[in-house]
């Protein structure tokens, strides 16, 4: 009896931190999103009965996407007791950066694994490089919603590593990839670059790409608008490695 409960314990336990979400990048949670603002939690309600989430009024402080919405659903309990491994507990006052999906309710909700940005002391250089590429998007009106999956599969690191020991002045590009139902690339626009030279190099490596959709057959995709967003991102050198360009949003 008592490894049994030992077992249940240890079992629990790792049920607890086993909320697993995957990495995106800013570009993946942009298009994916209905919804992308920077907000202020003004108020939060209790869990109604059998519900997942509760419900929070927000203060929009600037909307990059989506309606002005005075409210938004979040996935977890409003007493910030554990439910499940991936529930949140958000409270009054907290200023994030919101990337909400609305659910089969008509609700716009968030959760552990939206790619919420919380604004403090700590990641000041994650909040200035976010908030800058989506005013970027607002900018040049960029607002689709493309909820598919892709996925890279050829050389796109590799053909990078050319870049290596480059000194740029921004730390990002943007770049549109737009496919034909076959998923081909049809045409690569740029949205925001890093120069003219650096710019074409990299649009010419980008026409070269091949990408799939994570669990969808390519005859699936003819109903689906095929344009993606794709991040090139510059991190200078350290100590001991040179300055790199990546995909990876790091």
């Amino acid at each position: 009896m008592k490894n049994i409960l030992q077992l249940t314990i240890f079992l629990f336990s790792i049920g607890i931190l086993a909320c697993d979400c995957g990495v995106q990048s800013i570009t993946e949670k942009f298009i994916q999103s209905e919804f992308v603002s920077n907000i202020t939690i003004i108020k939060i309600y209790q869990n109604k009965e059998n519900e997942l989430g509760y419900k929070a009024d927000i203060r929009i402080n600037e909307l990059f996407k989506g309606e002005q919405l005075k409210s938004i659903y979040i996935y977890g309990r409003s007493d910030n007791s554990k439910g499940s491994s991936c529930d949140i507990y958000i409270p009054t006052n907290t200023k994030l950066i919101a990337y909400a999906r609305k659910n089969k309710d008509g609700n716009y909700g968030i959760g552990m694994c939206s790619g919420l940005v919380y604004f403090n002391k700590e990641n000041q250089a994650e909040q200035s490089r976010e908030i800058n590429i989506l005013k970027e998007f607002k900018s040049k009106k960029i607002n689709y919603t493309n909820k598919l999956n892709y996925q890279e599969m050829g050389n796109l690191g590799e053909n990078l590593e050319e870049f290596k020991g480059i000194e740029l002045n921004k730390t990002y590009g943007i770049y549109e990839i737009i496919f034909d139902s076959n998923l081909k690339i049809k045409k690569v626009k740029k949205i925001s670059g890093f120069g003219k030279k650096i710019d074409k190099k990299l649009i010419k490596i980008i026409e070269k790409t091949e990408w799939a959709i994570f669990g969808k057959k390519t005859s699936e995709n003819k109903e689906y608008d095929n344009k993606l967003l794709i991040g090139i991102y510059y991190y200078p050198r350290g100590k001991e490695n040179p300055s790199f360009l990546s995909q990876f949003y790091l």
